[in-house]
């Protein structure tokens, strides 16, 4: 179902791109802004959509007949990793993820018709909070329309005119508009204030899009890249967080020498550092597993998600005890990151569901002699 990326760059071209991300962010969701926008005094989830949009950052995975660059999964890592690293606020993820899906599930004119307000800043998605896992809720199908509630992570409103939800039916996924009448979304308070959940209520909602999936591949592939964004975005959240702490530490006194001089806490630094280390590897071997098409990519994805965002919460809790007393205060950005990985740690689906997951698709790799670690790298 899924193919690999049309247009392939090599590290010093990858590396400018993501140099270039990072240069806007630095600049337009810095600490400052990021704080301004918790205490709602800043409109900046719309404004960082709006760059998004201008710069094309939406079309970087997405294949070039739907108006992408081509760069499939390492087009989605790399944005979602910068974007975790500067606790970027807006609903990136689900929109993301269901327009590289829906590039790889949906007929052509389906995809012209949801792809392409996507692209032009005219419409967003919003996905299921627990896409996979004993949480899942399927919604009841009558003729052409949905009825059901369900929990989705969303985007920002006023960020976008257009938001469409996806839903799980049985044996099928459809696509309907949030358009407050027949299909209201009504926001949910969350403790990561960067991401916006909301309770979907649907009323006989008219399906846009009706995605077969009896055999169940279909939501496996858009838990895939669900797996793979959330995976990158804990990645750099982990390492923007754990670099702000170490400069912190370069900074603060005690006992008349600078913290950062205590051999303690270099070493602590350092395990910080090794954590992410480990888990960008095996990020790493999930992208490339996704765009060389391998049968594993489904395994290497949700161990990349859950290892990801478990180091993600031991990362950014280590980082607000290295700030002393003051890490837990809301003027400081260890609580910004600590709880993006708590959430990122429950998107989709727990990480021990995840790993059992794993498990089971490693089974089956087993059984039909082909090992799971071959790659090009």
């Amino acid at each position: 179902m899924s193919a690999g990326p049309e247009m392939t760059l090599d590290k010093a071209e990858l590396a400018a791109l993501r140099d270039s991300i990072a240069d806007v962010l630095k600049s337009e969701c810095d600490s400052r802004k990021v704080h301004v926008w918790l205490d709602r005094e800043n409109d900046l989830g719309p404004a960082i959509w709006r760059q998004a949009v201008e710069l094309g950052w939406l079309g970087l995975s997405l294949p070039e007949v739907d108006g992408g660059l081509g760069l499939g999964a390492r087009g989605l890592q790399i944005l979602s990793c910068e974007l975790g690293r500067y606790a970027a606020p807006g609903g990136f993820i689900p929109t993301l993820c269901v327009a590289q899906w829906l590039a790889s599930v949906a007929d052509g004119e389906q995809r012209a018709t949801l792809l392409g307000p996507v692209l032009s800043g005219e419409a967003a998605f919003a996905v299921p909070v627990l896409l996979e896992g004993g949480g899942t809720v399927v919604l009841s199908e009558s003729g052409n329309t949905v009825s059901g509630m369900i929990d989705v992570l969303d985007c920002a409103a006023g960020s976008v005119p257009n938001v469409y939800a996806v839903v799980p039916l049985s044996g099928a996924w459809a696509v309907v508009r949030v358009d407050g009448a027949v299909a209201k979304a009504e926001a949910i308070e969350a403790w990561d204030m960067t991401r916006d959940i909301s309770r979907l209520e649907c009323s006989s909602a008219p399906i846009i899009a009706r995605i077969a999936d009896a055999d169940g591949r279909a939501g496996t592939l858009l838990g895939t890249y669900l797996a793979l964004a959330l995976a990158a975005d804990s990645v750099g959240g982990a390492d923007g967080i754990a670099r702000k702490t170490v400069e912190y530490l370069k900074e603060r006194v005690q006992f008349d020498r600078v913290v950062a001089t205590f051999q303690a806490l270099k070493h602590r630094a350092a395990d910080l550092i090794g954590h992410i280390t480990t888990q960008e590897a095996l990020v790493e071997q999930a992208v490339q597993c996704i765009d060389n098409g391998s049968p594993d990519a489904a395994m290497w994805a949700r161990l990349a998600k859950a290892g990801a965002s478990d180091a993600f919460v031991f990362v950014a809790t280590d980082c607000i005890l290295l700030h002393g007393g003051v890490g837990h205060t809301w003027e400081y950005d260890p609580q910004i990151y600590i709880k993006r990985a708590r959430l990122n740690e429950g998107l989709l689906c727990n990480n021990r569901a995840l790993r059992d997951t794993s498990v089971r698709l490693l089974d089956e790799a087993l059984d039909q002699g082909r090992t799971t670690t071959e790659i090009d790298w």
